[in-house]
């Protein structure tokens, strides 16, 4: 299966029970991002950038566990930031499957080889590995020569640890797509227990030009943890180091970034060599990328609590934080977001949002229904 019977059995009872209670937006998959730090800077990634002056914040151990609780979603996706740099990520970890949460760990991979002895080994736990293609490529991206090696030899460690491991590869304008399938053949070869593949989406914050924090303040309002509630005409405030090299970033990662036709073309090249590999991308998502077919955005699925509070629209895209999943859920203006409605999701094709759609899309269809089903069940 692709994945635990036990989380495909939780996931089924929360959607039958989501319905029962005629719930519009359910959540599924809690985002939560305990703190913004990183070890590494890869390019293409906008949330070192958007929350750089919130660095050195972290959220409590309560406040994740109270997050948790409050959204209800099964599925918890850890993330940041490197959340391998979390003080308290084992009792973290531990309090979440106390409340019988799936836990998909997001991590760069170069410290796993700290937490192996210290996380428990369990289907509910899966280690989610950032790995963007072949050695050269990897290391180009996260800007860090040797990234490549360190990530493969921990991957082989949390296996040989016996422990659940995926990987996420980022598609970018450059990602030559040849190389993308010699490096699921490897991944494949390591007995990683699936494969993401996500085109990137062009952050905000890196199509801004940068603003003083000062000039930001005088038109804001602070959210929890002093995080800048900022309205959409304002960019995000930035470090001063960032401040700096802003322009030269932007100017550099613009050309990252892919139009929906452009990303259609790249999955379509390669559709029939995908179908080789344990991919975690459903059949829905994959017709979607590959243009065939349309699925709405549920980023109201995905719920993102961070330092700052309930990161509102989504986790790409960033007007303000509220301080209660109910706020979030209820202020949020999701009919005027979307293609077609915000022109900053234009080109968004990420998974947060259109992987839940589709399955909330597969509930009105059988045809689609039986399509995940057999997905689900495949090797």
């Amino acid at each position: 299966m692709r994945f635990p019977w036990s989380l495909v059995k939780t996931m089924g009872m929360h959607l039958l029970r989501s319905r029962m209670r005629r719930l519009t937006r359910p959540p599924l998959v809690l985002m939560l991002e305990p703190l913004f730090a990183c070890n590494l800077a890869c390019e293409g990634c906008g949330r070192i950038r958007e929350y750089a002056a919130m660095a050195h914040h972290q959220m409590s151990l309560e406040e994740c566990l109270d997050a948790a609780q409050e959204c209800d979603a099964p599925v918890v996706s850890l993330c940041g930031g490197e959340p391998l740099l979390y003080r308290d990520l084992d009792r973290l970890v531990l309090g979440l499957l106390s409340q019988k949460r799936f836990i998909y760990l997001c991590t760069n991979g170069l410290l796993i080889p700290r937490w192996l002895d210290r996380l428990p080994r369990t289907e509910g736990l899966t280690w989610n590995v950032h790995i963007d293609g072949l050695e050269n490529t990897h290391d180009t991206i996260t800007g860090r020569p040797g990234t490549f090696r360190e990530v493969i030899r921990a991957i082989r460690l949390a296996k040989e640890a016996g422990m659940r491991v995926t990987t996420n590869t980022t598609i970018y304008a450059c990602t030559d797509m040849h190389e993308v399938i010699v490096l699921l053949e490897y991944l494949t070869e390591l007995r990683v227990d699936g494969m993401l593949l996500s085109p990137a989406y062009p952050y905000e914050c890196l199509q801004s030009a940068p603003v003083s924090s000062a000039s930001i303040a005088e038109r804001t309002r602070l959210a929890p943890g002093g995080c800048l509630s900022a309205p959409k005409e304002f960019g995000i405030a930035l470090a001063p180091m960032e401040q700096k090299n802003a322009e030269n970033l932007m100017s550099q990662e613009r050309s990252l970034f892919l139009t929906r036709a452009e990303v259609a073309k790249k999955f379509l090249s390669v559709k029939n060599e995908l179908r080789r590999f344990r991919l975690i991308n459903s059949p829905l998502y994959l017709d979607f990328l590959m243009g065939l077919r349309d699925l709405p955005c549920a980023a109201w699925a995905s719920p993102t609590r961070n330092v700052c509070g309930w990161k509102s629209p989504c986790y790409l895209i960033t007007d303000g934080h509220f301080c209660t999943f109910r706020e979030w859920q209820e202020k949020t203006p999701w009919q005027s977001l979307g293609p077609g409605r915000d022109p900053r999701c234009e080109n968004c094709l990420v998974h947060y949002g259109f992987e839940t759609g589709a399955v909330f899309a597969a509930q009105k269809s059988l045809r689609d229904s039986l399509s995940l089903a057999l997905w689900q069940l495949g090797r």
